[in-house]
């Protein structure tokens, strides 16, 4: 018993000169060449001297990337840590697609509840009836300020609410044929969003929300003239 209570002695009282001299921070899981973007899964603690300088936060490593080759175990240093090139916006285009930006109408769905990625649907509701302005837009961002100043030092954020006296423009990415439709809203026209979901959603598992049609055009061509003609469909 006493040489027991002796052992445990002695390794608590290792544990605890431990704690005094040594530090938990930062360092690198596996091996990774250098221009590599750091993820979670290459982060794990490491304890060191105290009287070496590590990264504790985390938030200051994602995103970033290695400006050397590292070994599993090292630590990561602030100097060896560079931020990824900016992504200026005519780079975050889709291929294919054009930005544009929008002004949501009050009482649509809030931008802030919005993120970059997001894909909807815009209708215009009018006296003649209903009609799609844009199909799978694309959020890219939102610009909120006056005189459509970013809400913050990026060109692009997501604020939690405009200022006052100013209003939210949303930039998006839409297929070219959309463009116009768009920018032909009226003002006696009630703007709807349908939000469909994430980027990650397929378009096969979106949900459907155009409705049945009941009528067929049929082309009819006599000579050099041809007229459309809309022929209800039979069940």
């Amino acid at each position: 018993m006493f040489m027991i209570s002796g052992v445990f002695a002695s390794v608590l009282g290792v544990r605890q000169v431990e704690r005094v001299t040594t530090h938990e921070v930062l360092g690198i899981a596996g091996d990774w060449p250098a221009g590599v973007s750091i993820e979670p899964a290459m982060i794990q603690k490491v304890r060191v001297d105290k009287q070496v300088a590590g990264v504790k936060d985390p938030a200051n490593l994602l995103g970033k990337r290695l400006a050397s080759d590292k070994k599993h175990g090292e630590i990561f240093r602030r100097n060896e840590i560079i931020a990824p090139p900016r992504s200026w916006l005519a780079q975050q285009i889709p291929e294919g697609q054009v930005l544009y930006t929008m002004r949501p109408q009050e009482g649509a769905i809030p931008h802030s509840q919005l993120r970059k990625g997001d894909l909807f649907d815009v209708l215009a509701t009018s006296p003649s009836g209903v009609r799609t302005l844009a199909r799978n837009v694309r959020l890219v961002g939102v610009m909120s300020g006056k005189a459509g100043r970013p809400s913050s030092g990026n060109p692009l954020s997501l604020a939690s609410r405009p200022s006052n006296g100013s209003k939210a423009s949303m930039v998006v990415a839409i297929a070219p044929e959309y463009v116009y439709p768009l920018a032909n809203i009226r003002q006696s026209d009630v703007v709807s969003i349908v939000l469909h979901g994430s980027q990650n959603a397929t378009p096969d598992s979106r949900i459907r929300i155009d409705p049945e049609p009941t009528h067929r055009n049929i082309e009819i061509v006599a000579g050099l003239h041809k007229r459309s003609v809309a022929v209800p469909m039979t069940r």
